[in-house]
């Protein structure tokens, strides 16, 4: 049993981080693991189920896992990858500020006269709150956005709120859309833009830094040296080349404007090059001809023509959804055939996240809890399991709601996420920084501020502007197949909290957590009065109290930490 008090008495945490550590397990990983995308055949039980949500969902429920279970991998599947709903966009939610808007009113679309320093935090509440609100159906959408927000790593200090949002909602409609259209709109983002310079780029003075990532980052991937300024995929003369062809795009003066100017992009025709611009034999020595205002498509279409874009990413993919260590054995049979099917449907997503998750490869026993939690899951796979606070009357006020998403951003940022600010433009280190990749995410500070915000919201301490949060463990436990088995409970709240089996030494320590000594019986009349009395203290503070101690000490150790 690992608790708090264990891990304030081992600042080195070097248990916790063997545990967490997998990569050292990659090498004998492949010799036993099946790579192969043909598709999975095996048994359907929960424990395949909750693999599939804990790598898809931002914290699967009991009642999930079940239903997931029962449906099946293909329908699952269906439900995981239709297309969401956007969720409706951030509000005012203060009085004090911004006097030109109502209550309750959206202020996406509203120039910025006024007080209006709220907004960046509404922003904030609402994309948190939006991440682990438990009524919404269990999709893909959320999951993906973050791997948008990752992949193209937007760093603009000072951005203007709307601006943000644009951005956030582009990836929520796209999450599992068609890639060459996402990357055209990204191309020419107004967040982007000033990014990477694109809006200074001009016919006189073209600026190189978007070209470059376009093809280092966003489509072609940077290969290996091979000659000056050639990087097999791509070269020198092809960066300056595409540079040329973006030449002419500008930003309209939104920031923070107190009249109606639009968050928009523009074409400058006058300052667009409309000369050829010859491409190197890694681009097929092709000639882009003056395509003004559509010339980005065309560079786009070039590329993607590739058979790198693909291959890159797909292995993006590869990395964020199964494991970090991509050999030749996995290049050859899960990433190339992975790449065929995305160019084979036109850049659309969902073929390709449907192949993969589908596949014997994703849901072989090597890959399960083999992913280190970003902040973002570890945070809501807290909280979602339980449905958040939503129950508690103090969130029906609209100020509460928000602030409480702010919470857990100011939560992100103690544990190295900093709310849609990622550090450099690619993106955070979990995701490309080798040979570390996921287990950046852990250090001894960090996993003890894990500990401690995983306990100051299960332990009592959790409040927000004074107004105390408490979970409901009523709602929680009448969800499970027979609460009143203490032995069945703990087997099922395993299966919903860690990726995989824990050891009967470890089960016991969390039994005896929870029991203190008590016999079995003790439970199963306690739990059943508390289930047949709601709202009752008498038979609720007791369970309370012992699923307290019990969430404290499982969400302290090393394999929660997993997914």
């Amino acid at each position: 049993m690992c608790t708090t008090q264990a891990v304030q008495d081992s600042p080195d945490c070097s248990t916790l981080l063997n545990t967490c550590d997998l990569s050292y397990q990659s090498s004998q990983r492949f010799s036993t693991a099946i790579v192969s995308l043909a598709p999975f055949s095996g048994t359907w039980d929960r424990q395949k189920a909750a693999h599939l949500l804990r790598r898809t969902v931002l914290g699967p429920r009991i009642d999930e896992i079940n239903r997931a279970q029962r449906d099946g991998l293909s329908r699952t599947l269906d439900l995981l990858l239709s297309q969401a709903p956007i969720p409706s966009p951030p509000v005012k939610y203060r009085t004090d500020d911004d006097e030109y808007l109502q209550m309750g009113e959206t202020w996406v679309d509203k120039s910025c006269l006024g007080k209006n320093q709220y907004r960046s935090h509404s922003l904030k509440g609402w994309y948190y709150n939006n991440m682990v609100q438990a009524d919404r159906p269990s999709n893909i959408q959320e999951r993906m956005s973050f791997f948008w927000l990752n992949y193209f790593s937007i760093s603009a200090p000072n951005s203007d709120p709307r601006a943000m949002y644009k951005d956030i909602r582009l990836y929520q409609e796209f999450a599992v859309g068609n890639f060459r259209t996402l990357l055209q709109k990204i191309t020419v983002d107004p967040r982007m833009l000033r990014c990477l310079n694109g809006d200074v780029n001009s016919k006189e003075n073209p600026n190189e830094n978007y070209a470059r990532e376009l093809m280092e980052l966003f489509t072609l991937g940077k290969g290996p040296q091979v000659g000056p300024g050639d990087y097999t995929t791509y070269t020198e003369d092809d960066v300056a080349a595409l540079a040329r062809a973006l030449t002419g795009w500008k930003i309209k003066p939104y920031r923070f404007a107190k009249d109606n100017t639009p968050v928009e992009s523009y074409f400058d025709s006058s300052d667009h090059d409309t000369g050829d611009k010859k491409l190197s034999p890694r681009l097929g020595s092709q000639v882009i001809k003056n395509a003004g205002a559509e010339e980005y498509k065309v560079i786009i279409d070039i590329l993607l023509k590739q058979d790198a874009a693909a291959l890159h990413f797909c292995r993006e993919l590869y990395r964020y959804f199964v494991f970090h260590d991509i050999n030749p054995t996995i290049e050859a049979q899960v990433i190339e055939p992975l790449a065929r099917t995305l160019r084979d449907n036109n850049y659309e997503i969902k073929p390709v996240l449907k192949q993969l998750l589908s596949s014997e490869h994703f849901y072989e026993a090597a890959h399960t809890g083999a992913i280190i939690k970003n902040p973002h899951d570890f945070l809501c796979s807290i909280v979602r399991p339980f449905r958040e606070f939503w129950h508690d009357k103090p969130m029906q006020d609209l100020r509460m709601r928000y602030e409480l998403g702010g919470k857990y951003a100011d939560y992100m940022y103690d544990l190295g996420m900093e709310f849609l600010d990622p550090p450099t433009i690619s993106g955070w280190k979990a995701y490309y920084d080798s040979p570390q990749f996921y287990r950046h995410w852990i250090s001894p500070a960090l996993m003890q501020r894990r500990v401690q915000i995983s306990t100051a919201i299960i332990d009592g301490d959790f409040h927000i502007n004074g107004t105390r949060l408490s979970i409901d463990y009523y709602s929680f436990l009448k969800d499970f197949t027979n609460p009143t088995d203490i032995n069945s409970l703990i087997d099922e709240i395993v299966l919903v909290f860690l990726p995989r089996p824990i050891s009967t030494q470890q089960i016991a320590a969390l039994r005896e957590t929870i029991m203190g000594g008590l016999e079995d019986k003790e439970w199963t009349m306690s739990c059943r009065d508390f289930l047949a009395n709601p709202g009752n203290d008498n038979y609720a503070k007791p369970i309370q109290s012992r699923m307290a101690r019990f969430f404290v000490d499982l969400f302290a150790l090393g394999e929660f930490q997993l997914q």
